[in-house]
């Protein structure tokens, strides 16, 4: 596999190191990081979202709301002061 020097000040360097995880190269933690970029629009969210069903984080069900509720925003306004959000 070819590879490239890069050139990083000191302090970058270190935070690189930091970052590290045992086992991890530099490219792995390079890798981890530009790969870990947040989601730019609601499908992307959704599609970052399917790894974790069944985790207790998000059911199928849930993930469904999430989309119909994009879909059919709530008005903020119709709801009185005192209600919480389900």
């Amino acid at each position: 596999m070819p590879y490239t020097t890069v050139t990083l000040r000191q302090d970058v360097a270190r935070r690189l190191r930091n970052s590290r995880g045992l086992g991890e190269s530099y490219s792995d933690v390079l890798t981890r990081l530009v790969d870990n970029q947040p989601a730019k629009t609601f499908g992307e969210l959704m599609e970052s979202l399917a790894p974790l069903e069944g985790r207790s984080l998000f059911t199928k069900e849930g993930r469904e709301r999430l989309r119909r509720d994009q879909r059919n925003p709530r008005d903020s306004r119709a709801r009185s002061k005192g209600d919480a959000p389900s």
